[in-house]
């Protein structure tokens, strides 16, 4: 499996972000996971199964978009890490991509 990724050239904290994502596989009956993380126990976790966080564009291309609403991004240290997992129609787990990802402060952001 192979998985293209979207991130935005500057992942801004207090900010909208949406992840454009790629996988050369059909989604059909899968579920998809992403956990994002840093290393002072702030976490996010993410479903396809929960409308508005996971989004499958397209099943049969394999096209899904991970939205992280902009309260969650103010918990994460600068250097945090994105994971992302499959899970197929017989329950079985995959891996299908982990970086760490890199957050900037939005100086325009209002308390």
């Amino acid at each position: 499996m192979e998985l293209d990724i979207s991130l935005p050239n500057k992942l801004f904290r207090g900010n909208n972000i949406d992840i454009g994502c790629h996988l050369d596989v059909d989604l059909t009956d899968c579920v998809i996971k992403a956990e994002i993380f840093d290393r002072f126990y702030s976490s996010l976790h993410l479903s396809s199964e929960i409308e508005g966080e996971i989004e499958i564009i397209d099943e049969e291309d394999g096209t899904f978009v991970i939205h992280v609403l902009k309260d969650t991004t103010n918990l994460f240290h600068l250097i945090s890490y994105i994971e992302i997992d499959l899970i197929d129609g017989d329950g079985k787990e995959f891996t299908v991509y982990f970086a760490p990802i890199q957050f900037a402060d939005n100086i325009y952001m209002r308390a």
